[in-house]
């Protein structure tokens, strides 16, 4: 870096809309970036930031999803549980209300 030259921030959207022209439009690395106004080395190293989803492209607020998941499906074995409990016991009821 040049010394008069002042090093350039880029906020979150910036680097995941440059990313996605590069991924998902097929634009190629050099392009995008002469386009973006910004070094190409940069962009590279977002992609690959990207591919191991580390620095900017890690999801909100780092939460393991694989142990989200299985909280959920635990959750909803347990409602599923609790749903078939009070089924029963309706019915049950229903049952002796009915009899004279």
């Amino acid at each position: 870096m040049d010394k008069g030259q002042a090093r350039r921030t880029y906020t979150r959207e910036f680097r995941e809309s440059a990313v996605r022209l590069v991924n998902v439009e097929g634009t190629p690395v050099a392009k995008a970036a002469a386009d973006l106004g910004m070094p190409a080395h940069t962009l590279t190293a977002w992609l690959h930031q990207a591919r191991r989803g580390k620095g900017s492209f890690r999801p909100e607020g780092g939460v393991d999803l694989e142990k989200k998941v299985r909280e959920l499906e635990a959750e909803n074995r347990r409602l599923k549980l609790e749903r078939d409990i009070l089924k029963k016991a309706t019915a049950f009821f229903a049952r002796e209300g009915a009899q004279p």
